[in-house]
């Protein structure tokens, strides 16, 4: 497994505060109790298999949920970001939260496949790494470990699991269905990682990923306020520079620009309330006008906020 070493130059050199520094202890790093999810909370929003005949279209879309298809017959393409995807029988795929994408069969030939769709909240309870900065948990290794989705051929684990899950989500009703979901997306998501190849490890060193683990709290908690990338590489003592080549080099994305993409997703969520205007939306997820909104909207989702409003209304 091959690691990506980033050490900040200006701590190297001694022009800041390195984090073996005498006077900067783990208490000067402001932490938040995690609070971990109850297994009887369900997460599952969506488990079961699919056909879909030759032709069929979902145009672009994005969501705050992890989606897992297992092709079980046929083939489909999937644009992800700027990438197009051939997925055949015996395909895994999964897609992490806020990443555009779209699903589409040719004219040829339909396709079934095992679908999956969950909330990603649960595993922000799981600390995987505590070293006194940030906590990373088991949500925050799923992101670093791959920059929008995992992509391999699928096998007995995996088919067994996923099977698991739609018989589970089948039968909700029983006592402890909603435990037993739970336990299992855990299971698959830690075997998910170990398959994986991650650009990442959790033994980086440099605390570099409680660094990337924090910055996304961060954005998750201010997201509707002002952000200034300066503040948060000052709560941590490092440079701005050096925060914003470590999150573009585990996130893929460079730092204003995953603000951008979060922000939309969120207001995306929002769109449903018809007691919302669309500027109502973008003021309350941290956009200071709604021509600026619009713009953001257009360049991430290639559609307008009230053409995109309509589509889902459908």
């Amino acid at each position: 497994m091959k690691n990506t070493v980033l050490c900040d130059p200006e701590y190297a050199s001694g022009k800041g505060v390195k984090n073996t520094h005498p006077h900067v202890s783990a208490d000067m790093f402001p932490q938040k109790s995690m609070c971990i999810m109850p297994l009887y909370k369900a997460s599952l929003s969506g488990a079961l298999e699919e056909l879909r005949s030759a032709g069929y279209h979902f145009s672009h879309h994005i969501h705050s949920s992890i989606e897992i298809y297992r092709i079980l017959s046929g083939d489909c393409y999937m644009d992800i970001r700027s990438q197009t995807v051939h997925c055949t029988e015996g395909d895994f795929m999964m897609l992490l939260p806020d990443v555009m994408h779209s699903f589409y069969l040719n004219d040829k030939s339909d396709c079934s496949f095992q679908h999956i769709h969950f909330d990603p909240e649960l595993f922000a309870g799981i600390v995987l790494e505590n070293n006194g900065i940030q906590p990373v948990t088991l949500l925050h290794a799923i992101l670093f470990n791959s920059r929008s989705y995992y992509y391999f051929r699928s096998d007995c684990i995996i088919d067994n699991t996923i099977n698991k899950l739609i018989s589970l989500y089948a039968s909700s009703n029983s006592l402890f269905s909603a435990a037993n979901i739970n336990v299992s997306l855990i299971q698959l998501m830690l075997y998910i990682l170990d398959k994986s190849e991650p650009p990442h490890s959790l033994t980086a060193p440099q605390r570099q990923n409680s660094y990337v683990a924090y910055t996304l709290n961060y954005i998750k908690e201010h997201y509707a306020k002002k952000i200034i990338q300066e503040d948060i590489a000052n709560q941590l003592h490092i440079s701005t520079r050096y925060l914003s080549k470590l999150f573009k080099s585990y996130m893929g994305l460079s730092f204003p620009h995953y603000i951008n993409i979060y922000r939309i997703n969120r207001s995306i969520e929002l769109m449903p309330n018809h007691n919302l205007s669309l500027t109502d939306i973008a003021l309350s997820v941290g956009f200071n006008d709604s021509q600026h909104y619009s713009k953001v909207f257009m360049k991430v989702v290639n559609a307008s906020p009230s053409q995109y409003r309509k589509l889902i209304q459908k």
